[in-house]
């Protein structure tokens, strides 16, 4: 039988050659009582007595080189080597880190009793009851009798600590009564998105072995002996990586929020007004507007380092309008942010408002007006798509759904799990349903008086409420005056041409043209833009290609066909009015020039009294071929006497036939 490591002594000897020292060095030691040993008396050593060191009152290095030098020797030889089960402490469990720390405790006292029991010349069988007794006391839900000090022992010493670890109720540890290539099978048709349940795909698992079954029979003998759907069940939790099963039974998204890291930000470097991010949240809640149920939304702008909503809207549907509204309530309160980061959505990027995004580099996008981000100085982004980390106003949305959407009886939920039982009989009686001005007044009161007065644990926070937050770290504000603002804030059009009736915006599906004279006269058929504010559509501000300003144009409302004859008049006043401005363009230009028939004519008597003189290098006389000779034609050309020139025209002819 292997001697059990509490009764090994070792000699001065063995124990020098542990110690790399000489074995006299060892005996000065023993007998100064500097090391922990026993005296034996006998006729070995000096006086009769030598020395004993137990090799439990070791280093564990010592004790481990001792066990690794002295390993052969203790081997039964007729026996096979117990299996060291091996210890991965960080993979333990923290109760399985507890039990083991409190085992090896247990035993390690009990090795010291028993020591101290022998050294007191006790017996050790009683000291084992003893000690057994008193730690049963200490650890009244471990039932430790001396047989389970001598159990965890021998487990201890033969199979590590490894060994003495609780596998008891661990599925992990169960023998597997499935074999792998059925699991992977298994595998196939549960890791997929269409989320089939464990006990379908428990079926299909045996379809397919019975069809593979057709050409490996061996595939077959595993349908004898399949497994419980539990197995599987234990298998799935143990066997398959959780970021595995969302990536194919949820989607790639799913695994993207739930289980794959983050950037962590810091807000060190961060302050008031440097940061808002924007974003839509739909209201949980039904309310009535003009005695009609609906859903409203709230669009919202949050100062990242504070977590402050500066500014807000309700709205009967995200638009960029009300993007607009939002972000003005914020900007006159607290002064212009540096940057925005807002969703991808179209109410953010419309081109008047904060440009295409990633559109913005198609061939027309030199045809868009400066848009209001740039007028105001803010550089403005876009979070990734489908990336709610990115936006903390998600966060914030969710607290306002829990403090502040569920206090209303109208209250539908995020989803069909959520929707409250009441709600079928709140919707039958209008009278349940909060009015929309009443509403949007609740919203106001919880967003400014609760909120933003709430202290947050947020990172970088530190305790403080948004409004605290805000204040403390606002280290810069950049404010514009009412006017400058209202300018800045400007709705604009694309480039259109100046037609007949004047330019034009569309409100809502709606046409809305605008005239002016000097707009008529100087500027028809040029490409202009038109700035306007949605709030107040009486004038309209008139931009050209390079973005001047060239005017302020009016509405041009629309004449009824039962208008009065003073309306009419105004209008036909208004026409002439025009016409006198193109009438006058001539005049009012003060240029005076000679009568245009005078100056012509004047030009033409002028030339008229240049001589001519004609002085060509030759003179060349035309005949007419078909002409003939007569002595009065050369009489008259030589001015004599008339000669016979029968014979000579007569040659003449001939030679005119022959040629």
């Amino acid at each position: 039988m292997q001697k059990s490591i509490v009764d090994v002594r070792l000699t001065p000897e063995e124990y020098a050659s542990l110690r790399g020292c000489t074995a006299r060095y060892v005996r000065s030691m023993c007998k100064d009582k500097k090391i922990d040993c026993y005296e034996v008396k006998g006729n070995k050593g000096r006086g009769g007595i030598t020395y004993e060191i137990p090799l439990i009152s070791l280093s564990e290095k010592e004790i481990k080189r001792y066990l690794k030098t002295h390993k052969q020797e203790e081997k039964p030889a007729d026996s096979e080597p117990e299996k060291i089960i091996s210890l991965e402490y960080e993979r333990l469990s923290d109760d399985e880190r507890k039990d083991l720390n409190r085992k090896n405790k247990i035993l390690d006292d009990w090795i010291s009793y028993r020591m101290s029991a022998k050294k007191n010349g006790k017996s050790l069988a009683e000291a084992d009851e003893t000690y057994a007794t008193i730690i049963q006391l200490q650890y009244p839900d471990l039932p430790i009798s001396v047989r389970t000090l001598q159990r965890w022992d021998k487990i201890r010493r033969t199979k590590g600590e490894g060994g003495l670890v609780d596998s008891r109720g661990k599925h992990g540890n169960h023998k597997a009564k499935m074999s792998q290539d059925v699991f992977d099978l298994f595998e196939y048709y549960y890791l997929d998105e269409s989320r089939k349940s464990v006990t379908f795909c428990m079926k299909l698992t045996q379809m397919e072995l019975k069809k593979q079954g057709k050409d490996k029979p061996e595939l077959l003998e595993k349908l004898k002996d399949f497994p419980a759907a539990r197995t599987f069940e234990r298998w799935v939790s143990s066997k398959i990586p959780e970021p595995v099963i969302q990536f194919f039974r949820f989607g790639e998204k799913a695994c993207k929020d739930k289980c794959m890291p983050y950037v962590h930000r810091s807000y060190d470097d961060l302050y008031s007004n440097d940061i808002w991010v924007c974003d839509n949240h739909t209201f949980d809640i039904i309310i009535q507007k003009d005695e009609k149920p609906l859903r409203v939304y709230l669009t919202g702008f949050l100062d990242i380092r504070s977590r402050k909503m500066v500014g807000h809207y309700v709205t009967l549907n995200p638009s960029s309008d009300a993007t607009l509204y939002a972000l003005r309530r914020g900007i006159e309160r607290y002064g212009i942010p540096k940057r925005i980061l807002a969703d991808n959505g179209r109410e953010f990027l419309t081109y008047d408002i904060g440009g295409r995004g990633f559109r913005k580099h198609s061939k027309n996008a030199e045809l868009d007006p400066t848009n209001i981000m740039e007028r105001l100085g803010i550089d403005f982004h876009t979070a990734l798509v489908r990336n709610a980390r990115a936006k903390i106003i998600e966060r914030t949305f969710l607290t306002v759904k829990e403090e502040f959407s569920k206090l209303f009886e109208a209250y539908t939920g995020g989803n069909t799990q959520e929707r409250p039982e009441r709600l079928k009989y709140i919707e039958k009686d209008l009278n349940n349903l909060t009015v929309l001005e009443d509403f949007t007044g609740f919203v106001e009161q919880y967003l400014e008086g609760e909120y933003n007065h709430r202290e947050s644990d947020g990172i970088g926070m530190h305790g403080m409420t948004p409004n605290q937050a805000f204040k403390k770290y606002l280290v810069e504000q950049r404010i514009a005056s009412p006017d400058v603002l209202n300018l800045m804030l400007l709705r604009s059009t694309k480039l259109q041409k100046v037609q007949r009736a004047g330019v034009k915006i569309s409100f809502y599906g709606k046409d809305v043209w605008f005239l002016d004279p000097e707009l008529m006269a100087n500027h028809f058929g040029e490409k202009v833009y038109v700035r306007y504010n949605p709030s107040d559509l009486e004038h309209v501000r008139i931009y050209d290609e390079n973005d001047r300003y060239l005017l302020t144009a009016s509405q041009d409302k629309e004449l009824s066909y039962f208008a009065s004859k003073e309306e009419v008049a105004k209008k036909m006043k208004e026409q002439r009015h025009y016409q006198n401005i193109i009438a006058a363009y001539k005049k009012d230009k003060g240029i005076k020039a000679t009568d245009a028939l005078k100056l012509v004519m004047d030009r033409a008597a002028e030339n008229m009294q240049i001589e001519e003189e004609l002085n060509p290098d030759i003179i060349r006389i035309m005949k007419n071929p078909d002409y003939e000779f007569n002595e009065l034609c050369i009489q008259q050309a030589v001015g004599g006497d008339v000669l016979d020139w029968s014979i000579a025209n007569e040659r003449i002819k001939k030679s005119r036939n022959m040629n």
